[in-house]
């Protein structure tokens, strides 16, 4: 589904609101790890697209992650803009995050030459 950004985003999250995500066991868990890009599902079943400034830790169940190659756009997308999620594995987020490692710096090095 598509997801709007919501006017309460900041550098720790984009807040996001669209079709629920429903919690298989309820939304509280014990506390751990948050990586960059990490998609939390707080009670209301909106969710947050957890960026840079993010807390090192947090209590909500987790969705999935960003690919790393996509989250500048989460991060530069305005509050109303829209985004949509599809769900890779593994090995092709890798190949996306070599192919846009390569891009930039097939770009850094034209513009020195």
């Amino acid at each position: 589904g598509r997801y709007e950004v919501l006017p309460q985003s900041d550098r720790m999250g984009s807040r996001l609101r669209g079709p629920r995500i429903a919690h298989a066991r309820g939304h509280d868990i014990v506390s751990d790890g948050i990586a960059l890009g990490s998609i939390q599902v707080p009670g209301d079943g909106q969710p947050i697209v957890l960026l840079v400034d993010r807390q090192s830790t947090g209590g909500y169940t987790k969705a999935a992650t960003i690919c790393s190659c996509d989250i500048w756009r989460v991060g530069q997308a305005r509050p109303g803009q829209s985004l949509r999620f599809h769900q890779i594995g593994v090995d092709e987020a890798h190949r996306l995050l070599c192919e846009a490692d390569r891009a930039l710096d097939a770009a850094v090095r034209e513009e020195i030459a």
